[in-house]
């Protein structure tokens, strides 16, 4: 876990034998399915070693207060929500990883998935009570629904540099830091079906505690299917976000429930 593995899941996804569906599309169980183009391969990591690996590594004792939980906290975790708890249930431990790779005479360019699936009890035993009833609101498809995340102005870049920062600074262990270079806030998106998904994209420069640095793009969303909270992280690079960050966002847009 000092490692940065998730840099690293896209090239380890192409080995291993892992389950192959079909090129045109992505089946979350109990979501829906999510169009691709055909020169998309569509990869499903479910049950791998590396699977269990990340699984088994916020098992660790007080993850959940380390930095690295809480960068992933920052930049893929809706507020309110504890992807991290103390104690059970443990969110994370639903997760079920794939890859999208795309290929073109330029490169292959890929992104590993990850989905991570639960109720309310789930996400918010740790969590906030506000906001537990905020997400609950959410994804309502009349004017109940709220038009911003808490009814606040967006957060600027800037603020959300210096958020980072404040929280990575105050957090014991192997210290590792995020520059952001591109950030959209939590925000509704209107599906083709009439339903509603929330997403943050973010564009940033990792840099580890032996001073590696990477460049990763990451792009959080959030959907509801009846009582269950999806929570679908995406990460690649910044090339790879170049070229499939328009690709996913079709995908949700017409995603088949």
């Amino acid at each position: 876990m000092k490692k940065l593995f998730p840099l690293a899941l896209s090239a380890a996804l192409v080995f291993g034998g892992f389950l192959l569906s079909s090129a045109e599309d992505l089946v979350i169980d109990g979501l829906g399915r999510l169009p691709f183009p055909k020169d998309v391969t569509v990869t499903d990591g479910g049950g791998s070693e590396l699977s269990r690996f990340m699984i088994e590594g916020t098992h660790r004792k007080n993850y959940g207060r380390s930095a690295r939980a809480a960068m992933w906290s920052l930049l893929t975790v809706p507020p309110g929500m504890q992807l991290y708890p103390e104690k059970a249930p443990y969110p994370y431990d639903s997760m079920h990883m794939y890859q999208i790779r795309k290929t073109d005479v330029r490169g292959t360019y890929s992104a590993g998935i990850y989905v991570i699936s639960g109720t309310e009890k789930d996400f918010f035993h740790e969590g906030h009570p506000k906001a537990a009833r905020f997400w609950v609101t959410a994804f309502l498809e009349d004017a109940k629904r709220p038009t911003s995340l808490f009814g606040m102005p967006k957060i600027q870049t800037s603020e959300f540099q210096a958020l980072v920062d404040q929280v990575l600074s105050e957090k014991k262990g192997p210290s590792i830091h995020v520059k952001i270079l591109r950030f959209v806030p939590w925000r509704a998106f209107k599906n083709e079906d009439g339903t509603y998904r929330w997403g943050q994209e973010a564009k940033v420069i990792l840099t580890n505690e032996k001073g590696l640095s990477f460049p990763l793009w990451i792009s959080a969303n959030l959907l509801k299917a009846g009582d269950k909270y999806y929570l679908i992280e995406v990460n690649g690079s910044h090339a790879a976000a170049e070229q499939l960050s328009d690709l996913l966002l079709y995908g949700f847009y017409r995603m088949k429930r």
